[in-house]
């Protein structure tokens, strides 16, 4: 455990994640943390964006931490380094617990996973604003999430799903926002893992937290889009006992982790035009 430091958030870096395919000849299926893109880690871009945030204090990386001491040891070895390692955990929920018993006094605790180099200082800046406003300050858990309407440009050929609301057509993002606190909800423990799992689905996100949240979702949003986005999030708050909030961030590349060949070859090639 350790102390907040100067009313900085702290922030932890899922980088325990693995490719199970092959995502480019010649690739073999490994860390996520460690994709190259330019020369680069993936993970070297997340810090970087981390890093240039003022709002940012602590930085956790939690993953294999052989190989990370290897690709992170420029950045270890600075005498004022906000880094730190720790191993990750096997499961999603044994990396967000591991993650929050690191920063178990903090007020809440920023996550964000380690394949997004497309995440910029600008994204992290516009989530950490609108999650600590007076609007969603309150709520024990805010959820990155992409207004379909950003995605223009390059970003218009983006594949991954979109969940329909009545007032708008959103993708999940890959930052959250979550207080401490909920480590003394062993209820809510055994859903977490389900409920990541299926992030990418959300009928299986809602089935995961409970047949009724899942047929609200399914009738309410799914089928005849009654509801709004913030209506499912207040539905969902009173089913789980804690408060969630969506948090809009008008920047696609927080949606883009990197799970397919064509996920890589899309970053791929953003990062490779930003250095032209």
């Amino acid at each position: 455990m350790t102390t907040p430091q100067n009313n900085k958030l702290d922030v932890v870096v899922l980088a325990s994640g693995i490719n199970q395919i092959p995502l480019f000849e010649g690739y073999v299926p490994g860390y996520k943390a460690l994709l190259p893109y330019h020369g680069k880690a993936s993970i070297q871009y997340v810090l970087e964006a981390l890093q240039s945030v003022p709002a940012v204090g602590r930085i956790c990386v939690e993953g294999p931490c052989a190989l990370l001491q290897q690709e992170l040891a420029a950045s270890l070895n600075k005498t004022d380094s906000p880094l730190t390692l720790i191993e990750g955990g096997t499961t999603f929920l044994e990396s967000l617990v591991l993650g929050l018993e690191h920063f178990a006094t903090s007020k809440r605790v920023l996550f964000i996973t380690a394949d997004l180099p497309l995440v910029t200082p600008a994204a992290i800046q516009d989530f950490l604003e609108a999650g600590t406003s007076a609007r969603t300050g309150d709520a024990q858990l805010a959820i990155a999430v992409v207004p379909r309407s950003c995605y223009t440009g390059p970003y218009r050929h983006f594949t991954k799903p979109f969940n329909r609301y009545r007032d708008i057509a959103i993708c999940h993002g890959n930052l959250f926002l979550v207080d401490p606190l909920l480590l003394k909800l062993p209820q809510l423990q055994e859903k977490i893992n389900k409920f990541y799992a299926g992030r990418k689905n959300a009928l299986l996100t809602t089935l995961a937290l409970g047949w009724r949240l899942a047929l609200v979702y399914m009738v309410g949003v799914e089928l005849l889009h009654l509801l709004t986005l913030r209506q499912l999030a207040r539905f969902t708050s009173q089913q789980l006992g804690f408060t969630v909030a969506p948090v809009l961030v008008p920047h696609p590349g927080i949606s883009i982790d990197v799970d397919e060949p064509d996920d890589y070859a899309f970053v791929r090639d953003r990062i490779e035009e930003s250095w032209r």
